[in-house]
């Protein structure tokens, strides 16, 4: 809060007309000129709540508000190429610097591959997590052609590394590992890409503007997520007059090791459900992740009268598949029916699967496959793109 206050009394203390500038091939300023607006395509953030942006001449200030759990607020100053280091005060004091647009990134998350995509910057990838992790074509086919530093093959992160590939920006994942703390002691520049904590599916995929401010690129970021939003519209207006009688519920979770991992009920995928014409079968909880269902009767108690069951595990092919997990889940109506779904229908050419990257970026397909799914009806031609149901036999 306080930097968001310092920004709002600068920018009113210096406000700046547009001018034409030069840039060279690597998108750096020729020739400073003081006063100039280097940013004259900007984006604005209207959905997702954490992270902000603020503009000025030559440099911009970005915010997110909950890089990690518990953590507290983080700002980081992107300068532009070419111009000088800007005069800040004791706010933004320790924020990281980062020239741009950059020109080579360590992503910590495979959920950034779609946005970096959007914005034309798979180029710039020399570093990423685990390879078998990604499902993105572009990304896989950039890192074929191109050296590509895999960072994390054992599940801990090689900081050593990282440091010497000295990456422009190193992008984690939000998770807040004590390791991505050594890369930034280090001098590395450690921003968070913090788009799982949002609770809106439009939220999340607003997170492609966070990714086009590192480019430079908030023209494509802009008309990426505007595309995203005309069809999420046009998705939500298919069911819109659906009275709540005919709303279905639906049940959201997988069982691990005997505990229900359920989606919360302020969660996206609450919203989703919801969005797509369904109720949630546990809309009244408060959590905006998952939470856990130890007590089964409970579980089985809430949901005998779901008609769906919707994020379901990728292990499930069959009935029997649920059954010799738990003969209990098996028995509900909507796995006796067949109406249970995985996202997993939509795979990398590694075997990835695609929801987990894709589906973040793009929640209008996501609620298009389930408004096929709980509404069959609205959208007749409908071909799915992440969810498969088990079969029966």
């Amino acid at each position: 809060m306080k930097i968001r206050l310092f920004l709002a009394a600068v920018a009113l203390l210096g406000l700046t007309l547009p001018a034409s500038a030069a840039f060279d091939a690597n998108g750096c300023v020729t020739a400073f000129e003081p006063g100039t607006d280097y940013f004259q395509t900007r984006s604005s953030v209207d959905h997702a709540d954490n992270f902000s942006v603020a503009y000025f001449d030559h440099y911009k200030v970005v915010t997110v508000e909950r890089p990690s759990p518990g953590a507290p607020s983080e700002a980081y100053v992107l300068v532009q190429c070419g111009t000088p280091e800007p005069e800040l005060g004791p706010e933004l004091a320790h924020a990281p610097r980062i020239t741009v647009p950059v020109h080579s990134l360590f992503s910590g998350s495979t959920s950034q591959s779609p946005a970096l995509v959007d914005v034309g910057g798979v180029d710039a990838v020399t570093g990423v997590a685990r390879r078998d992790f990604i499902a993105t074509p572009a990304l896989i086919e950039h890192m074929q052609q191109t050296s590509v530093v895999e960072y994390e093959t054992s599940g801990v992160v090689n900081v050593e590394a990282v440091v010497a590939a000295a990456p422009d920006v190193f992008m984690a994942g939000g998770g807040g590992e004590a390791d991505v703390g050594r890369i930034a002691a280090a001098g590395i520049p450690v921003v968070n890409f913090a788009e799982w904590q949002e609770t809106s599916p439009l939220g999340r995929a607003e997170w492609v503007k966070f990714m086009g401010l590192f480019f430079n690129a908030e023209s494509k970021a802009n008309a990426a997520f505007a595309d995203v939003v005309a069809q999420y519209d046009a998705a939500l207006a298919l069911v819109a007059d659906v009275p709540q009688s005919d709303r279905p519920l639906v049940l959201s979770g997988q069982s691990f090791n005997g505990v229900f991992f359920a989606a919360g009920g302020k969660s996206f995928i609450a919203r989703l459900i919801h969005d797509a014409g369904g109720r949630y079968v546990f809309a009244n909880d408060t959590s905006t992740g998952s939470f856990q269902i130890r007590d089964s009767e409970q579980l089985i108690v809430a949901a005998r009268d779901a008609k769906f069951w919707i994020q379901a595990s990728i292990h499930y092919q069959t009935l029997a598949d649920i059954e010799a997990d738990d003969p209990r889940l098996a028995a509900l109506p909507a796995a006796q029916s067949g109406q249970v779904w995985i996202p997993d229908a939509l795979k990398g050419p590694n075997g990835g699967v695609q929801f987990y990257e894709l589906g973040s970026m793009r929640p209008d397909m996501v609620l298009m496959d389930l408004i096929s799914i709980v509404h069959p009806d609205r959208a007749p031609f409908y071909q799915r793109v992440f969810n498969r149901s088990i079969t029966l036999d």
